[in-house]
């Protein structure tokens, strides 16, 4: 049907301008609406996993067990929910407001201090702080120097289980007074061990007769947050979807990033050749092993990944494998990050 011509077309351009700005305030509402309920409804699941916490008594080492069943139970991050029960915690009396999403609240979970957390609370409503801008004003002056230098002759390898332990007065009230930290804000109860324990050493764990222990180990610091992995699937060449034994027969599931490297986005040809040349590379690989960092502005762990065909030590894995990182780069799928 032929499109009929307009008497005026100045008014009728009007209302087509009218008409769409309404559509985006409508849009921009719904939006605003739909954060504020993600807040009071992480609020509200943080309040009753906090209730059956201190109105039922969880076996030693039942923490870390309980997220994990929960987590599988509901089909969410046992580290969501573990941030929405501190959420609760740290925000008992919660006052919603327009300019804090709960990614804001995520990222202030870090401040332990009430009365600072309250200032940026303020401050943040005050100067309208994006919570992108609020992750990186609450980071430590030397967080951009922790990740290390990228070195195809050198990279940087860790031990696997390997950990080191945190006082629980540090972290709440607890009867138990050592947390052993697993990497990705996840923790476990510590088991037994034949001396005392002391967070000045690092520790590895051993399963003797069903049963996990830690010993003193001679690691580093650097060894620290290396893990077993298992890779789902690939959503770009650069970012993997992973299974990662964190010890203690726990496994979390994490999107993470490659470090040091950037490879050409998914939606390009350059990009796909990208994610086909490592899936190629890991084909029957069985076990990965990566070492992590601190996480990147889309709350994505950076990692070293590194593999070995056939090998089935995942000790041997970590000290010799390949790195993956590294590979791309001199097969040319990714280049060099600058920061």
């Amino acid at each position: 049907m032929p499109r009929m011509p307009m008497v005026k077309a100045a008014g009728y351009q009007k209302l087509l301008k009218s008409i769409r700005r309404e559509m985006e305030k409508g849009l921009k509402k719904i939006e605003e609406l739909l954060e504020q309920q993600k807040v009071l409804s992480s609020w509200a699941v943080g309040r009753h996993i906090n209730v059956y916490l201190n109105t039922h008594a969880l076996p030693r080492g039942g923490i870390g067990r309980f997220y994990q069943e929960l987590s599988r139970d509901l089909e969410i991050n046992d580290r969501t929910l573990q941030q929405c029960e501190q959420f609760f915690r740290y925000f008992p009396v919660l006052k919603p407001h327009k300019n804090l999403k709960w990614s804001h609240y995520r990222f202030l979970l870090a401040v332990a201090d009430a009365a600072e957390r309250q200032q940026w609370l303020e401050r943040i409503k005050k100067e309208k702080i994006p919570a992108d801008q609020l992750r990186l004003m609450l980071m430590p002056p030397a967080a951009a120097d922790e990740l290390p230098v990228f070195d195809l002759k050198n990279p940087v390898r860790g031990k696997l289980y390997t950990y080191r332990l945190l006082r629980a007065d540090d972290i709440e009230n607890f009867e138990v007074p050592w947390f052993v930290d697993l990497g990705f804000a996840a923790c476990e109860e510590s088991p037994p061990a034949k001396a005392a324990l002391d967070n000045k050493y690092l520790y590895t764990s051993e399963k003797v007769d069903g049963v996990y222990r830690l010993k003193v180990t001679d690691a580093k610091v650097s060894d620290l947050f290396t893990f077993r992995g298992k890779l789902r699937r690939l959503i770009d060449a650069d970012t993997p979807l992973m299974m990662i034994d964190q010890g203690f027969g726990r496994w979390t599931h994490q999107r993470l990033r490659l470090n040091g490297i950037d490879a050409p986005e998914i939606g390009t040809l350059a990009g796909q050749r990208a994610k086909k040349w490592v899936e190629d590379e890991l084909k029957g690989i069985e076990n990965l092993v990566v070492k992590t960092y601190k996480t990147d502005k889309w709350d994505r762990y950076l990692v070293d990944m590194f593999y070995l065909p056939k090998e089935k030590d995942l000790h041997r894995i970590a000290a010799e494998g390949l790195w993956l990182n590294g590979r791309m780069v001199e097969a040319g799928v990714a280049k060099v990050w600058k920061r």
